[in-house]
């Protein structure tokens, strides 16, 4: 019995380890389209960029070395004139490929709200 609660609690934490349930955790987020993040970029102080629905933001890795890049990447709807909300036009122009620089000033956070005008 016990060999067989030891082999039970062994395969849990094998198969349920905490980069396990992250990757589960990312696996639904992407299915089932949980993308409320903001990325603002700044630079000297100034909002200069800031997009809406990512779905999060990825380090750069390269392709035949096992090394990082100096940005990090990802996919939004560019909030072309900074007034916080994701206006028709933006929206029909759809989500863009963006590149953050590492050491950059920038703010990644959950925007749960809908940007879209009411």
């Amino acid at each position: 019995m016990l060999i067989l609660l030891l082999g039970g609690f062994l395969a849990f934490r094998f198969f349920f380890s905490p980069e396990r349930l992250n990757q589960i955790g990312r696996t639904v987020g992407t299915t089932f389209g949980f993308d409320y993040g903001v990325v603002e970029y700044y630079s000297m102080g100034r909002l200069v960029a800031r997009f809406f629905n990512v779905e999060k933001l990825t380090t750069a890795s390269g392709t035949y070395e096992n090394q990082t890049r100096p940005y990090r990447f990802g996919y939004g709807y560019r909030d072309a004139n900074l007034n916080g909300v994701l206006d028709t036009d933006e929206a029909a122009a759809g989500k863009v490929y963006f590149e953050v620089p590492v050491y950059a000033d920038y703010l990644y956070y959950d925007g749960k709200r809908d940007p879209r005008p009411r």
